[in-house]
């Protein structure tokens, strides 16, 4: 008898001991939402942006890509940006970029995040897909804290069309910042 109660006091004793490091389904549910919450919370998020200048730009192009989510069938990505007029004026001839200087703001500073640029503009014929367009849209990795520009090139004769180009910087779906040119074409 007596060692029938003491095993059946050391299973309690165990069975207590393992209640009470196993979490209950509440408890790990707790955990869970902590863990989730703090991954978002480590994930780069961008607050709002700075806009510190737009108008006619020229550029060194690094990268170019074929892309059909844009007009004119070409993603570039270019370096040495420098603004040569402010205005939302244009009068654009081959190789004339258009856009914006920005710096996004967010946490942490210096993180890489994604920014869609879209563009909405006169009808554009892409050479690909040989649809005509209204509307151009890339994504492009950029740091946080750090100035960053973004521009729409007249880059082949086909793209020169005259008419309203109104550039978008989005995120997440919302519209961080757009700027309209008006933009006539030099024959």
């Amino acid at each position: 008898m007596k060692r029938t109660l003491l095993l059946a006091l050391a299973a309690l004793v165990v069975l207590a001991g393992f209640a009470v490091t196993q979490p209950a389904p509440a408890q790990a549910a707790k955990g869970k939402t902590a863990a989730l919450k703090a991954a978002e919370a480590a994930k780069p998020k961008i607050t709002g942006i700075k806009v510190l200048g737009f108008g006619v730009y020229t550029s060194t192009v690094e990268k170019r890509e074929k892309s059909a989510t844009v007009a004119d069938g070409i993603k570039d990505r270019a370096r040495d940006f420098k603004l040569v007029r402010k205005s939302t004026l244009v009068d654009a001839r081959l190789g004339t970029s258009i856009g914006m200087t920005y710096v996004l703001r967010g946490t942490p500073k210096g993180a890489a995040v994604n920014l869609e640029v879209v563009v909405n503009h006169p009808a554009v014929v892409n050479p690909t897909t040989k649809e005509a367009m209204t509307r151009s849209s890339a994504t492009f990795e950029r740091i946080l804290g750090q100035p960053e520009h973004s521009v729409w090139s007249f880059d082949a004769p086909e793209d020169l069309v005259p008419g309203e180009y109104v550039i978008e910087l989005v995120s997440e779906g919302k519209v961080l910042a757009h700027k309209v040119f008006l933009v006539k074409v030099k024959k």
